[in-house]
């Protein structure tokens, strides 16, 4: 799964160290690109948050995932590195995830905190949606769409 060569618990340490000493105050709302699930936090679609407003920035950690009712399928990736697949549950106030290391497929729990807190959208209640330490981007990009295919592929029993 890894494209790059670079030393495997590197990226892991190097990721979830990023992850990790993101504060909980940098909560930012979602973007969707499917119709809401009545039994999650988020709609069921896809969606890409990232350290950075601006996709692709070099040192910053991005995450692109797909879910599904409660359910998410994606990946941990950094630009011009190596990648790491998740699985995990979405609730509203954490995101478990089973992280797969791409060298040695073994796998990792981590947690992250969100952030869902209900609003007044145009007459509806809606849910605004934030991932500590991460920022929505609302545009995919190619390589965002390839990345969560091959994870998709990867671990098609956890969708």
């Amino acid at each position: 799964m890894a494209y790059l060569s670079i030393r495997p618990s590197y990226f892991i340490k190097s990721a979830f160290a990023l992850l990790g000493a993101a504060l909980l105050s940098n909560f930012a709302p979602s973007a969707s690109f499917a119709n809401p699930a009545p039994n999650g936090p988020l709609a069921d679609g896809v969606y890409l948050y990232g350290q950075q407003p601006v996709a692709n920035q070099l040192g910053s950690a991005y995450m692109v995932f797909e879910v599904e009712g409660d359910r998410a399928v994606g990946a941990f990736y950094m630009p011009s590195s190596s990648f790491d697949c998740f699985n995990g549950e979405i609730s509203s106030t954490h995101l478990d995830l089973n992280v797969i290391n791409s060298y040695d497929q073994t796998s990792h729990p981590y947690s992250l905190a969100v952030q869902s807190e209900p609003t007044l959208t145009a007459g509806q209640a809606a849910s605004e949606f934030g991932i500590s330490g991460f920022t929505s981007i609302s545009t995919l990009s190619e390589l965002d769409e390839q990345i969560l295919a091959t994870c998709q592929t990867v671990q098609a029993d956890f969708i």
